[in-house]
């Protein structure tokens, strides 16, 4: 146990004398059972005194009689300010020999002795500040301990949120002008999420999700979703199958009072298609370029929540027109509470989107502003997103040079080909074009068609499942409420299909001056009709995706085969090169 040390400042001699006999002759046992006397310091003036200060180190300052006469304010002040932060108790001596009425105590000490000394009186006194010191040096030990730990937590958490920084780097939200975003955690670590990717033929998906909860637990479940959605997305797996795995590993790794509130979407802006799930989210808000708003309302329970799922029954269908806006938001935004406890409400988030004043690009920051504005403090994670669904810049622009191949670069394709058939217990919930892609990039320099091929493939796939198995007429797609009706239809359709194919050929050849790689589609259905309306599956936005990416596309009336052709370099020439073949199409590319 380290001994007491005292600092006595005084004048007189024969007054230093008493005090340091009267100090001296005091032992203090501690409640551990030690025994040690104090250890004296003797200063004749303030000055001295704050000369050895930094040497002693006291525990306590005591002035003698004359001493605590003459001290002023600003020799205590100086005298306390070389203690630092810990503070040492300063005892002024009063004597009150001969006085018939005792004087005002000082001022400028914490406490007081009274000559004539009473010996017990000065050894409770001393006894008391001496305990008062251990504690008081106790609870500094303690200060620095959580400083540590605080400073190691801080350490850790600007560790994690670097590391779930780094889990967006794949994120496209910061490439196009057309996604606008405001993520604000209510702890360091934020409990919302925000990611976004293409897919290989173009699509742009995006989720919100918020776990339940704030800080650190919340944040950790992002680690599984924004792995699964950044590894299956650009390998072209389906939305529905992306959220089925996620559903799957939330529920077997999330404690059962944690869940995942998730809202996913896919645009396709080609098409001018938006698919949605909302599972548990706020309402998302689609506001037309007319003022109205549709609130796409949740279809599905919270992720995490149940092993099974009904994920494509859930799935909303919606057509894209010129100048739509999609906004989406966490429960932080409407739940926010002022001073009163009142929240923002969803009512006032609509008004303000209702707000027409001719810049609906405003929309984004008067509901920030607004939200700020009536929140007291943060009481959640607060996530604002709004996505301008026809701006030009949410098209990926990072597709391969097309024409005649002649800006695509890489290794030697070679020779090879792959032949897929997919019957109708496959089709119920099949997508090949993970599948086959995974297949085609082992290829080596078949990776510079990927993006190419994915989106040839995606859409003869479709066509042949939805125009030629399931026997859908586009022509159903002509209104809004037919628009919804047969993505519904084909879910139903898909669900109870007991008969059909569609086969999936792919091959490859290459010479010294370039090659071509064919893919050839066929099913079960009656075949393409003589005669090819305007409305039909490939006379609209299909035919002219495809004529981005292929150099020709042939088939025949009555037949359900159709052939896509993508060429590098000068290619190797048909014998029948030149010629037309029933619907053989040749045409230089067209803008998406």
């Amino acid at each position: 146990m380290p001994s007491f040390r005292v600092l006595i400042v005084e004048s007189d001699t024969c007054e230093m004398a008493e005090l340091c006999q009267l100090i001296e002759s005091w032992e203090y046992a501690s409640s551990s059972g030690d025994t040690l006397p104090a250890s004296l310091h003797t200063s004749h003036s303030v000055l001295a005194a704050l000369d050895a200060y930094n040497e002693v180190q006291p525990h306590l300052v005591i002035f003698g009689p004359q001493a605590a006469a003459t001290a002023t304010a600003a020799e205590i002040r100086r005298l306390r300010q070389s203690g630092g932060v810990e503070p040492v108790p300063i005892l002024f001596v009063q004597d009150l020999t001969g006085l018939e009425s005792s004087p005002a105590p000082p001022t400028l000490c914490d406490d007081i002795l009274t000559k004539p000394y009473s010996l017990p009186l000065v050894q409770l006194k001393l006894a008391s500040i001496r305990r008062f010191g251990e504690f008081n040096r106790s609870l500094m030990a303690q200060r620095d301990r959580l400083r540590r730990h605080h400073a190691d937590f801080l350490q850790e958490q600007a560790s994690a949120r670097e590391i779930f920084g780094n889990l967006g780097n794949e994120s496209c939200l910061d490439d196009t002008p057309g996604i606008r975003y405001h993520l604000s955690p209510r702890a360091v670590l934020n409990g919302d999420l925000l990611a976004a990717t293409h897919t290989p033929d173009g699509k742009l998906v995006l989720m919100l999700g918020d776990f339940s909860g704030h800080g650190l637990a919340a944040a950790v479940g992002a680690v599984p979703l924004t792995s699964i959605f950044y590894s299956m997305i650009p390998r072209g797996f389906a939305m529905s199958r992306v959220l089925r795995e996620i559903n799957r590993k939330l529920y077997s790794i999330l404690p059962r009072q944690m869940f995942c509130c998730l809202a996913m979407l896919e645009l396709d802006p080609r098409r001018q298609h938006l698919r949605l799930l909302n599972a548990g989210m706020p309402s998302p808000c689609l506001k037309r370029s007319s003022g109205e708003l549709y609130m796409l309302e949740s279809r599905h329970l919270p992720l995490g929540v149940l092993s099974s799922d009904q994920i494509d029954t859930a799935i909303v269908n919606v057509r894209v027109r010129p100048g739509d806006r999609l906004f989406l938001w966490s429960d932080g935004i409407h739940e926010a509470r002022n001073s009163q406890g009142e929240h923002f409400g969803e009512s006032r988030l609509l008004n303000l989107l209702r707000e027409d004043n001719g810049d609906d690009a405003q929309s984004f920051d008067r509901i920030l502003v607004a939200v700020n504005a009536h929140a007291a403090e943060q009481h959640d994670d607060l996530s604002l997103v709004e996505l301008d669904l026809t701006h030009p810049s949410l098209r990926k622009t990072d597709l391969p040079a097309l024409g005649n191949g002649e800006g695509r670069k890489g290794g030697r394709v070679g020779e090879w080909s792959i032949q897929l058939t997919l019957s109708h217990e496959e089709l119920r919930t099949t997508d090949p074009l993970p599948h086959l892609l995974s297949v085609l990039v082992q290829m080596p320099g078949a990776v510079r068609f990927q993006e190419d091929l994915a989106i040839a493939l995606g859409e003869l796939f479709r066509n042949a499942l939805e125009h030629g198995v399931l026997e859908l007429d586009s022509a159903i797609k002509s209104t809004d409420e037919g628009f919804v009706h047969y993505y519904d239809l084909m879910a139903q359709r898909r669900g109870q299909l007991d008969e059909g194919w569609v086969r999936i050929s792919l091959s490859s050849s290459e010479g010294d001056s370039g090659g071509e790689l064919t893919l050839v589609v066929e099913d079960s259905g009656s075949g393409f009709p003589e005669v090819r309306e305007a409305a039909g599956a490939y006379a609209g936005r299909g035919l002219k995706l495809l004529q981005t990416v292929c150099e020709e596309v042939r088939f025949e009336p009555g037949s359900s085969r159709i052939e896509a052709t993508i060429r590098w370099g000068k290619g190797p020439v048909r014998g029948d090169a030149g010629k037309t073949r029933g619907n053989a199409m040749q045409n230089p590319p067209l803008p998406v």
